[in-house]
């Protein structure tokens, strides 16, 4: 590898606080508090902000997956996991759903009635165990392209999302929240022209109105435009909406959370064995071990900035500032490290670091993930095993008893049934997503509940770094659909010459880029939310 093309790191810094809209709604952002409504009544959030505390995601089910048959979609998290979870103390459950299985582009308004029925069905499961739920809508790439550049598709995407939260609204508002987007990536996305916070705060708005209209008792979770990281966090201005609660996603240092991943730079694939926290004898060992020289400048760059604990809440506290700024709720629906290329005892120590700074801030979280390649299961041949470490890690309490998560194995008459799905994003500016294996060979250390899973899953790691190498395009701007004609605030253009496209910030789940120095010359190669 020659130089010119090192994987190098920086810390992006904002560029505009933006404006944020809700349709039909003028915005008002001063004095904006979350413990009183516009009317004078209590915030409901006082009382239910507990439930998103404690949580893990259940990825790989509704979205992320190879197939949708109705064996995956009725087996794949069994009533044996979810009792297993409640019985952790979880507090809730964060379900990413791939809009693809509900959406009819042509009739937004009607949900597809199969998929529906299965949501349905896993909604009734998860609440029967008094377990919170976030719907997560984890759209594809092709979903947040379009999202980032035609008009039609916001105004057709605004219309499903009421439909949805309006056919969620009979349940309890108490345990059922409503996500906006995971991870919107417009800094990756919007075309160069548009400015990326500026469209995802039009964006959001217009989501952020449907879900009220739809489902006005419930409470929405908003995010930032760039992968849901911290510094785009930072450049929100909160609707004036205080039932909304904001959220970011932590995986920070990525040379030490994605080290050995495949689906990013190159670079990665090669990056093992890194420590956390810095410890000089261990990174001296690493960085002599490699005979590249580009990788060396990557790890010695990774142990100059001597993460630990201080350094993790630090970084933390800038979230919670700006949440103390504007007096709204903050909550991590997302951190975690990919397991199979890091040592387990460094592994626990960053979740207990980034978890405890997240309760000292009263920040609700959520790990990524249950079972997959982040999980707090680890996978050995056929076997489930839960990982008392990462337990422990999490503050929760280890069940005194087993818990079988075993699935039927699906037979072949089963799998017949398998529906095909095809996303109904219709682009010529999307490119094919490369589909990544994720290898699942690590060390178990403690092993306590071992259980046959239903088969092996390809993981597909929708909520990391889906980078399509997708140059800007720019397109006709379309009108909104005339029956609907909510406030449309179109994106806005700026007289600023082109610029490149932003790799996402440190603190994102998806796209982000490591924190150091300036130049990246990393392309971004998208998985799949």
């Amino acid at each position: 590898m020659n130089s010119g093309k090192l994987l190098q790191f920086f810390a992006l810094t904002g560029l505009t606080i933006s404006s944020f809209f809700i349709p039909t709604a003028s915005p008002a952002y001063a004095d904006l508090t979350t413990s009183s409504l516009p009317d004078g009544g209590e915030n409901p959030l006082e009382n239910r902000f507990d439930r998103l505390t404690r949580g893990i995601n259940l990825s790989h089910w509704f979205a992320q997956s190879e197939t949708y048959n109705p064996f995956h979609m009725e087996h794949f998290i069994s009533d044996e996991d979810l009792d297993l979870l409640a019985g952790l103390g979880f507090q809730h459950v964060r379900l990413p759903v791939d809009p693809a299985l509900l959406l009819d582009q042509s009739d937004p308004e009607s949900l597809n009635g199969e998929y529906l029925g299965y949501l349905d069905s896993a909604l009734d499961r998860i609440l029967e165990r008094d377990l919170g739920v976030i719907v997560d809508l984890q759209a594809n790439n092709e979903f947040k392209a379009s999202l980032a550049r035609d008009d039609e598709f916001v105004d057709t995407f605004t219309q499903f999302s009421g439909a949805l939260a309006q056919h969620l609204s009979p349940r309890d508002p108490d345990l059922v929240f409503l996500e906006v987007l995971n991870e919107p990536s417009f800094n990756f996305f919007a075309p160069v022209e548009v400015d990326p916070v500026k469209r995802w705060d039009w964006v959001q708005g217009e989501i952020l109105g449907a879900f009220r209209a739809g489902a006005p008792e419930h409470t929405a979770i908003a995010t930032g435009y760039d992968w849901s990281g911290i510094d785009g966090l930072r450049q929100l201005t909160p609707v004036a909406d205080p039932n909304v609660v904001y959220n970011f996603h932590f995986y920070e240092p990525m040379t030490f959370t994605h080290q050995g991943v495949d689906w990013l730079d190159p670079h990665f694939e090669l990056i093992w064995d890194l420590p956390y926290p810095y410890n000089p004898v261990e990174c001296d060992a690493v960085i002599l071990r490699m005979s590249d020289e580009d990788l060396r400048h990557i790890a010695q760059s990774y142990c100059d900035q001597q993460w630990n604990a201080d350094k993790i809440k630090d970084r933390i506290g800038l979230a919670a500032a700006w949440a103390t700024e504007h007096n709204v709720r903050l909550t991590a629906n997302e951190f975690g490290v990919y397991r199979n290329f890091v040592k387990e005892e460094d592994r626990v120590s960053w979740i207990y670091d980034v978890r405890t700074a997240l309760e000292e801030y009263d920040i609700g979280w959520a790990m990524w993930d249950y079972t997959g390649g982040f999980g707090l299961f680890d996978k050995v041949d056929e076997e489930r095993i839960l990982n008392q470490s990462m337990v422990e890690a999490l503050g929760l309490s280890m069940v005194d008893r087993v818990v079988e998560t075993t699935d039927p194995e699906e037979t072949e008459e089963v799998a017949i049934l398998d529906p095909i799905v095809i996303s109904p994003v219709e682009s010529e500016e999307t490119e094919e997503t490369e589909e990544i294996e994720e290898t699942e060979e690590v060390a178990i250390l403690d092993p306590i509940v071992i259980s046959p899973v239903e088969s092996e899953e390809t993981e597909e790691i929708d909520h990391l770094f889906k980078p399509i190498a997708m140059p800007p395009v720019e397109t006709e701007k379309m009108e909104p659909d005339a029956i609907r004609t909510p406030e449309v605030i179109p994106p806005v253009v700026t007289d600023e010459p082109k610029r490149p496209r932003k790799i996402p910030e440190p603190s994102a789940i998806a796209g982000l880029v490591l924190f150091g120095v300036a130049g990246l010359g990393v392309k971004r190669r998208y998985c799949h939310g």
